[in-house]
């Protein structure tokens, strides 16, 4: 009994161990999961409770113009973490893979450690102002987010499929975020 907590920190760290920080995590796939009950497609499906989305917000109410000026690299001047060079290489190599991809003049570079353990990081394009610690941090299944809005969709890989009706609750529900002040606010 006194090995179990040492136990449970080594199968943690083992558990979230990045071994291939270039994996890609795909947030939608071909195949959907189907539910039992055609009436009111809310009944249990062989990996969850189907569950019908509801939101009034959608990617079109956050809509954000397109910055089509001169864009910049990411700025480490006064980032805490800019003396780690593979964070410096990560941040960078993003920003170039990435391009502007959220809220018209941003860049959201995911950097996954894991079953639910994803970090975001965003870059601000025109001023090259990194932000780390910001809301949601890891514990989210997916993410999804649009290059012309300023919303944020979490946990989007438990969506049914691209259509965004439809959740299986097996990760939680989705979490709609909006970009405001330099961070994310939660929307009720």
């Amino acid at each position: 009994m006194k090995h179990l907590p040492l136990f449970l920190l080594l199968l943690t760290l083992t558990c979230c161990k990045d071994n291939d920080p270039d994996k890609t995590q795909t947030v939608f796939t071909d195949t959907l999961v189907k539910s039992n009950s055609k009436a009111d497609r809310s009944s249990d499906t062989t990996v969850g409770k189907l569950i019908k989305f509801n939101s009034p917000y959608n990617f079109e109410t956050f809509k954000a113009k397109l910055y089509t000026g001169k864009i910049v690299a990411p700025d480490f001047r006064n980032d805490e973490f800019a003396s780690d060079e593979k964070y410096v290489k990560f941040i960078t190599e993003g920003c170039k893979n990435e391009g502007i991809n959220f809220g018209g003049y941003f860049t959201i570079i995911e950097r996954f450690c894991g079953a639910l353990c994803s970090h975001i990081f965003i870059v601000d394009r025109i001023t090259g102002k990194i932000h780390t610690d910001i809301r949601p941090n890891d514990g989210r299944y997916g993410y999804l987010y649009k290059k012309d809005s300023y919303l944020l969709i979490a946990n989007s890989g438990s969506f049914q499929d691209d259509s965004l009706k439809y959740y299986v609750d097996l990760f939680g529900e989705p979490e709609l975020y909006v970009w405001k002040h330099n961070n994310f606010e939660l929307l009720k």
